[in-house]
């Protein structure tokens, strides 16, 4: 049995060839929430070792289903010209919104960009501030409708990022009409921090309407502030996910596997750094005097994927 505890309800939505929607109702939520299922999610949540250009490649896909979810429901109706994204950098770089755009609507998304960085608070256990060193907003248009791509811990970074967004709405004059949030790995407090968010942003844009869509599942952030883990005590999990984590790492690795993304930067834009601190991992974990045989088996298979991913970096031009 799982240590899943929450008590949110998910109900289906939609089932397509490329994804299942479900609906999420929790307290605390922005009303329009969703966990999208995909076998291109699963794909990179579950080979944590994946880096590099398998990595992008397989977030180009990642990128096309989120579109097309947002397609069927929070942006459906609306014109081209009210689109934009918001990149925060970097890690929303790699969630390849615009290649979703390009492959769904044979279109390329306007984008404004925000340059973010997350900044642990002296003295405490997982908390975080969060700075922001670099901002354009050249691309919002007059009824802006707001797309976002980026993974969700503590809620921090998404929220220094969202205050950005309103002081530039307000020196624009430009009302805010939608504000859509995508994540492949996103907390349950991350999820709260956002609600909060859309009821400061509400207050100057009335009738604003703020959607929500996680990969899979809400997971459980852990007390360092940054690894979610998929297993724990207020993880947010329709039944065919946690069927698939029970199916692909069983109950011991679902609930120790140190993070479902891992340093989502550090994965992005440094894969040789990614590879080793994965390989560091798996070791330090078959060590655990309560590693179960079946999760042992699993952590020695993944150590060697990432190893042969690492021996990659050393061909030569």
């Amino acid at each position: 049995m799982s240590r899943c505890v929450s008590m949110a309800t998910v109900s289906l939505l939609k089932k397509t060839g490329t994804h299942v929607l479900y609906s999420v109702k929790e307290e605390g939520f922005p009303k329009n929430t969703c966990i999208i299922s995909s076998e291109k999610f699963r794909h990179v949540l579950f080979k944590p070792y994946l880096a590099g250009k398998s990595l992008q490649d397989s977030m180009e896909s990642a990128g096309e289903v989120f579109v097309r979810a947002i397609s069927d429901t929070a942006i459906k109706g609306e014109k081209l010209d009210s689109l934009v994204e918001l990149v925060y950098l970097s890690g929303g770089l790699f969630y390849n919104i615009p290649t979703g755009f390009k492959r769904v609507h044979n279109f390329a998304i306007p984008q404004c960009f925000i340059g973010i960085q997350r900044v642990r608070i002296e003295g405490s256990e997982g908390e975080f501030s969060a700075r922001v060193g670099y901002e354009n907003f050249e691309a919002l248009p007059k009824e802006a409708v707001v797309i976002i791509g980026d993974t969700i811990a503590t809620g921090a970074t998404m929220f220094r990022g969202l205050q950005s967004l309103a002081n530039a709405l307000d020196e624009k004059g430009i009302r805010l009409k939608k504000l859509v949030i995508c994540t492949l790995a996103g907390s349950a407090e991350g999820a709260r921090k956002i609600q909060h968010a859309h009821e400061k942003l509400k207050a100057a844009h009335p009738g604003l309407e703020t959607y929500l869509f996680a990969a899979e599942q809400f997971f459980t952030l852990m007390p360092d502030g940054t690894d979610l883990r998929f297993l724990e005590k207020d993880s947010i999990i329709p039944e065919d996910t946690r069927k698939f984590i029970m199916s692909e790492y069983g109950e011991w690795l679902g609930i120790n596997m140190q993070c479902a993304v891992f340093d989502w930067g550090t994965r992005c834009k440094n894969p040789i750094k990614h590879y080793h601190e994965f390989i560091e991992f798996t070791q330090r974990i078959a060590k655990n005097p309560e590693i179960t045989p079946d999760a042992l088996v699993r952590i020695r298979l993944m150590e060697k994927e990432a190893r042969s991913g690492l021996a990659d970096f050393d061909r030569r031009i």
